[in-house]
């Protein structure tokens, strides 16, 4: 097994056997503001396109490997262009990326920054993996570490900013940064605590919502003041802060 590396060395790659998932989607579900945590799909994206290539043309399966590697060609396009120039790339300058069309991608989303956001997740998958062989604090210490030095070392925390900037106002960009963005973080780092639940090491009838969004606030409300440095050492103080109150004696 590959190791993980936590604090300030991030998340390394774990085998895909120890990837959490959640309950897969329905199908149907058209509108992605009126989804709930309950309906997100795995970690490994694809769920919804090929939900409705299949449910939509019984006797297109031969279309199928092709529109997945559209689809991986396009969210990797706009991962690219994003985190190369800082900024949420335009659909024109995905599709021309992607070697696709206009008409392709807007089937597929309503917008470039939701685009994107499903691209990021595919992007950044391994900030999200884990191994269950981790003791549970150390576990959460390299998720809440991985997610610093994303916002801190690449692009994607000046993109983020934009992308909050932009989900005040439109809809669908506020359902995807929480689909694709948000949630799957959360999940991975309830698993953790659901995990320490089981085993002894976290007291019974802990809010393991409430201690996931105390976990990861402080990186996200640094992101947005600026007042501050995102720190080498802020997943370990911010561990070291909430674990006694979780943990049992």
């Amino acid at each position: 097994m590959r190791p993980v590396r936590t604090c300030a060395q991030g998340v390394v790659p774990v085998p895909a056997g120890n990837v959490a998932t959640a309950p897969a989607r329905p199908r149907g579900s058209s509108d992605p503001s009126e989804r709930s945590a309950s309906h997100l799909g795995t970690f490994v994206l694809g769920s919804d396109i090929v939900n409705n290539v299949s449910s939509n043309t019984d006797t297109a399966r031969p279309g199928r490997p092709r529109s997945e590697r559209r689809r991986t060609a396009i969210l990797e396009a706009a991962a690219e262009l994003a985190l190369a120039g800082g900024s949420i790339p335009t659909m024109d300058a995905i599709a021309a990326r992607a070697g696709v069309s206009r008409t392709t991608l807007y089937k597929w989303w309503p917008s470039a920054a939701t685009v994107l956001l499903e691209g990021l997740l595919e992007h950044f998958h391994e900030s999200i993996e884990f191994d269950d062989d981790l003791p549970v604090r150390e576990a959460l210490t390299a998720q809440v570490d991985a997610l610093v030095h994303l916002l801190r070392d690449t692009s994607a925390g000046m993109l983020l900013r934009q992308l909050m900037a932009a989900s005040i106002t439109e809809r669908d960009v506020a359902a995807a940064m929480l689909e694709h963005w948000l949630e799957p973080r959360r999940l991975a780092a309830i698993h953790h605590l659901e995990r320490g639940i089981a085993t002894g090491v976290v007291r019974p009838g802990t809010d393991t919502g409430l201690v996931t969004d105390t976990l990861f606030a402080p990186a996200y409300y640094r992101l947005i003041w600026g007042h501050t440095e995102l720190g080498d050492d802020l997943a370990e103080q911010v561990c070291a802060l909430v674990w006694p109150s979780v943990a049992t004696p």
